[in-house]
């Protein structure tokens, strides 16, 4: 949540909704040598932008060559489990807390159901061999437990509402060590955006947006003809980090609708997952999920207001049906 500057008095718990008030003294508000810095962190995050869209357009036509080319004829369980549509049902346990001078300001902890989109195609093409390409989406939407304060300052805890749209793209290139085990370094992108609604006297909402860049590697081991295992790890780093807070109480004091940037911080992705064919070409198949990473704190901005660091872990459990092609 937001944090307001105040000056010349040590301040308590939370000026905004479980913000911890700045005890330094008047801001520091920008000068030549912040603008400068915030160009060239607006030049980075430009560049990253680019190369996500890169990544995103290169999936969409590696993917659209990759359906065109022929099946593989040795039909090899960690091949076929990469060519799959499917969905599935899924639940994600948030842990996300906001800190001030080393301080915890606010915290929203629950569980939030949802589902799980996913394509991937892995085809020989170009003269190259096991060429990979996924997208998936995810949508969680629910209510979570809200710990801070209200906008007076004063101690509360209740509900907060959450919603997360999660796309995300992957390209790479898989490695047979043998017939039974696939190796894939891959790159990923992706999207995220979380909507962020404290309910209650002295709430408001906040949207919540970035994008991520970075490397990984997903393994795939057949325990036989029918089970597959899969594993990933990823690591990356968030690309123009932003929030926007508006209505309740800041409208009631006349705050506009407010966009703060914040800084970039890395990304941290491990899963394990299993696979198994019912039938011919369906699967159920499963995982679970982490996630680790952060928000910098943004400028102070002309209503004397800032947004602090954050971290955010999430663990994602899903089961669903995939059709594989």
């Amino acid at each position: 949540m937001t944090v307001r500057i105040e000056t010349e008095r040590h301040a308590g718990r939370g000026a905004k909704r479980g913000a911890k008030r700045n005890m330094t003294g008047a801001p520091r508000l920008m000068g030549a040598a912040r603008m400068d810095a915030r160009q060239r962190g607006a030049a980075r995050a430009a560049l990253g932008v680019v190369a996500l869209r890169a990544v995103a357009l290169g999936a969409a036509l590696l993917g659209a060559g990759l359906l065109a080319a022929p099946a593989r004829a040795d039909d090899l369980p960690v091949v076929n489990v990469n060519n799959e549509v499917g969905i599935a049902f899924q639940n994600l346990w948030q842990w996300y807390t906001e800190t001030s001078q080393g301080a915890e300001v606010d915290r929203e902890t629950g569980s939030i159901p949802g589902f799980d989109a996913k394509f991937s195609v892995m085809r020989d093409i170009w003269g190259i061999s096991n060429v990979y390409a996924a997208v998936r989406y995810a949508y969680s939407s629910g209510t979570v437990t809200y710990n801070g304060a209200l906008l007076s300052g004063q101690p509360y805890a209740g509900n907060s509402g959450a919603t997360i749209n999660d796309v995300e793209v992957e390209l790479g290139k898989g490695f047979l060590i043998n017939p039974n085990l696939l190796i894939t370094p891959l790159i990923e992108g992706g999207y995220r955006d979380w909507q962020r609604d404290v309910q209650g006297p002295g709430g408001y909402n906040e949207d919540y947006s970035n994008g991520y860049l970075g490397v990984g590697v997903r393994g795939d081991l057949a325990l036989n003809d029918r089970l597959v295992l899969t594993g990933k790890l990823g690591l990356a780093a968030t690309l123009s980090p932003s929030m926007t807070a508006s209505g309740g109480a800041l409208a009631a004091e006349g705050i506009p609708p407010t966009n703060y940037s914040l800084g970039n911080t890395g990304l941290v992705q491990v899963g394990i997952g299993a696979d198994y064919l019912l039938a011919d070409r369906i699967h159920l198949y499963g995982g679970l999920d982490y996630s680790h990473f952060g928000f910098g704190s943004s400028a102070v901005n002309e209503y004397g207001l800032y947004e602090p660091s954050s971290t955010t872990s999430d663990f994602t459990i899903r089961i669903g049906f995939a059709f594989g092609f």
